[in-house]
């Protein structure tokens, strides 16, 4: 076991180089350098990263993806609470492996729960790329996601139950949900209320609903769900034709369609979801036919008016945790916030409370 590093002030080249002779292809080679530097300042707030360089005496170089805790306390904090840490941990090197999704090769991982540290040490992803969440991912790249993401709902669709880890909102710390979300709703409507499409009684409404929420996640049929399926978590290749997913801290069993939610709602402009709509869902429940699962249109918008409302516990919980020093994460969360509810008022989802 290695002695993980508090945080990236604290890692050294010499640490480094353990993890780095963890990869195959470095076996024999004589690393004559290594490097590291922050990146992806602003995308998120549940772990810190960092691009690693190694450069052998042979001429070669090679990039790494460096992941560590989270940084602020405040969302590690949260990260612990829902163990984040843990499920991503238990992903890459239990399931990654059995899917057909891509996902980024892992070079050495380590979880020590005792001193609440990880490490991943993964493919860096040369010559792929992540779109800008904000500014909101091209109809190409949506359908591509689309695309990927049955790869990743339909293989255990209705057999979640054989992963004893993975979480439903039925389990003790997901079900507490309601009490983080209460909290949470007052910082976040001070911090965001003014911007949202919606009536401050409706937000009101739904985070005094979240138990019944809850109930109705854990309904059968429960899907392998990523939980946190936005184009920043994804990277394209040079056409936008593959994609492969990263960050698997959120992973759950939930109602069908959490994922596809969360895709159209919060990665795209608004006009541009309204427009491409339809194609996405028939896109979507093709896919899902061509992997086995027969999932109807009808279902399908009934189970969004429950997660679309569910969804809206990244933002909240999100939105009131990250450092407010950093204008990126403020506005990125704003631009979720905004465009969930734009949806959840285009699917009709507050009719549920009726």
């Amino acid at each position: 076991m290695s002695q993980i590093p508090e945080d990236l002030e604290s890692v050294s080249d010499e640490w480094l180089l353990t993890l780095v002779l963890h990869d195959k292809e470095m076996d024999g080679e004589d690393i004559t350098h290594i490097a590291h530097r922050r990146v992806g300042d602003g995308i998120g707030q549940s772990g810190e990263f960092a691009r690693v360089t190694a450069t052998t005496a042979s001429g070669l170089t090679k990039n790494y993806f460096l992941k560590l805790r989270a940084p602020l306390d405040g969302m590690h904090q949260v990260a612990l609470h829902y163990r984040f840490y843990e499920k991503e941990f238990n992903f890459y090197t239990e399931l990654a492996g059995q899917m057909s999704a891509r996902t980024p090769q892992i070079f050495y991982s380590e979880f020590n729960k005792e001193n609440e540290k990880i490490v991943l040490l993964m493919e860096f992803m040369d010559g792929w790329h992540s779109p800008n969440q904000i500014v909101g991912a091209t109809d190409r790249q949506i359908r591509s996601a689309i695309k990927a993401l049955a790869k990743i709902s339909a293989p255990l669709w209705g057999k979640t139950s054989t992963i004893e880890w993975l979480p439903t909102y039925a389990d003790g710390y997901l079900r507490e949900t309601q009490y983080d979300m209460q909290a949470c709703a007052p910082i976040f409507a001070e911090r965001f209320m003014n911007a949202l499409p919606i009536a401050r009684q409706d937000f009101d409404r739904m985070i005094s609903g979240w138990p019944l929420i809850m109930d109705k996640l854990c309904e059968a049929p429960l899907t392998f769900t990523h939980d946190d399926f936005r184009v920043e978590n994804l990277f394209f290749s040079a056409d936008d034709s593959e994609v492969a997913v990263i960050d698997w801290q959120l992973i759950a069993a939930i109602r069908p369609s959490w994922d596809f939610a969360y895709l159209i709602s919060t990665n795209i402009q608004t006009d541009m979801r309204r427009a491409n709509q339809q194609d996405y869902i028939d896109l979507y429940l093709a896919e899902l036919a061509e992997h086995g699962v027969k999932y109807g249109e009808a279902d399908l918008r009934e189970d969004m008016k429950w997660t679309l409302l569910g969804n809206a516990s990244i933002p909240v919980i999100g939105g009131a945790n990250f450092d407010m020093s950093n204008v990126r994460s403020f506005e990125l969360f704003e631009q979720i916030g905004v465009r969930l509810f734009e949806t959840v008022l285009d699917f009709d989802a507050f009719s549920v409370f009726n």
